[in-house]
């Protein structure tokens, strides 16, 4: 097996673990299992240090090498019980096996003892019970670092997914609002028409030709809007009055795509826009973000809505935010607060 399959399955490079674990555990042995002293007997002697240290490392790498078979027999989350369990059967036989027939130390069955300190076979269980769990623990850690990331990679695939459908319903409903007013614009003056039709192409090319993004610029979405003033005027004339006032400084900060159309269409198609009765809409940047505030002259018979419009936007901001868009209805004002997001 390569290297790389193995590091793969213990879940890291644990190349300074095991040369500097061996001979710790090596030089640490001797002192438990036999009582070892430098000051007094039984005198700890190298052999001592250079056996234990050989005995450690079957005990490492063999054990080692079940984790690592098991872990690429097992290698699923949902498996981690049956492999643990298995595993530890299997090393327990493995390390009773090295512990009583390394034809050095007493097997258990002997008469022959060690007065000092535990049986190796004790000794041996305790030392491998303790360095699995270090693999176990960094392995797990590192699942589970994996589950989150993947956690998160499909909830940012499953927003991108909501975030296009919402999109995918904006589209059209701006293409099918300004044929309406082309329509209008045909009965009333025909000889806007062309002119129209030219800015609306371009307007929707550029739409079109926009990159598929969940956030765009205040600025590109300032340039959306302008475009799409100026056909409203075309239709509207002194009837519609849009005023914005957002400084430089807003202009690098994030938002969603089309929400300022969509507020400025909602505006118009609940009240009325007349020479007479003119619909202002404000659009200006607070610390709360962008504000988007409109008089109130709902028309006589009111429109019938669906609400998409609106919950279009807060959808979007919902899912990206987890905020919510703040409507406010007062005596003659209907305002509008959208969050920006920072800049990246």
């Amino acid at each position: 097996m390569s290297k790389r399959n193995v590091r793969e399955a213990l879940g890291f490079n644990d190349k300074w673990f095991v040369l500097l674990g061996i001979p710790i555990v090596g030089f640490l042995t001797p002192i438990v299992y036999l009582g070892a002293r430098f000051n007094r007997p039984p005198y700890y002697e190298w052999i001592a240090w250079a056996f234990s240290t050989a005995i450690t490392a079957v005990f490492w790498f063999g054990n080692r090498a079940i984790l690592v078979y098991m872990r690429r027999k097992y290698p699923l989350f949902g498996q981690s019980r049956k492999r643990i369990l298995i595993s530890a059967a299997v090393m327990l036989m493995y390390t009773l096996i090295v512990a009583n027939f390394n034809g050095v130390t007493p097997p258990f069955w002997s008469e022959e003892g060690v007065f000092y300190g535990p049986n190796l076979n004790m000794l041996g269980i305790v030392n491998t019970l303790a360095i699995v769990s270090v693999y176990e623990i960094i392995y797990y850690m590192r699942q589970l670092r994996e589950s989150v990331k993947h956690q998160e990679e499909l909830r940012a695939e499953n927003l991108l997914a909501q975030i296009r459908a919402l999109k995918n319903q904006v589209d059209p409903h701006f293409l099918f609002n300004n044929l309406n007013t082309l329509s209008a614009i045909v009965q009333d003056d025909p000889q806007l028409a062309e002119p129209f039709i030219q800015r609306l192409s371009k307007l929707y090319r550029y739409i079109l030709e926009m990159p598929e993004s969940t956030l765009i610029t205040v600025r590109e979405e300032l340039d959306l809007l302008e475009a799409y003033v100026y056909l409203l005027n075309t239709r509207f004339g002194d009837s519609l009055k849009v005023n914005i006032n957002i400084p430089a400084s807003f202009h690098a900060k994030k938002m969603v795509p089309f929400a300022l159309q969509l507020l400025v269409e909602n505006a118009i198609k609940h009240n009325i826009a007349s020479s007479s009765r003119p619909l202002t809409v404000n659009i200006e940047a607070m610390e709360s973000g962008l504000t988007v505030s409109n008089n109130l002259q709902k028309k006589q018979q009111p429109v019938i809505s669906t609400g998409k419009g609106l919950e279009n936007i807060n959808s979007r901001i919902r899912l990206l935010q987890q905020q919510e868009m703040k409507c406010i209805t007062t005596m003659d004002q209907f305002i509008v607060t959208l969050p920006l997001f920072p800049e990246t």
